[in-house]
């Protein structure tokens, strides 16, 4: 018999305007960084469909491969 615990609830990406299932979470200091828009402001991480992470990491690019660096 399987527990509750084991149940996984579906995320939902937290982008305006997306209903699609999320993938990747990410913190707020990193989300930050893109130009993406969230929902809600006051969560401490940004759950991101495939899309949006994708959009997500090439904002980032340049400053992903500076912190690399130092």
């Amino acid at each position: 018999m399987a527990s509750l615990r084991q149940e996984r609830s579906t995320k939902v990406c937290d982008v305006v305007g997306c209903d699609k299932e999320a993938e990747r979470s990410i913190s707020m200091k990193q989300f930050a960084q893109s130009s993406l828009k969230l929902k809600d402001s006051g969560v401490r991480s940004a759950h991101l469909c495939k899309d949006h992470y994708k959009t997500f990491k090439k904002d980032t690019k340049t400053s992903r491969e500076l912190d690399q660096y130092y």
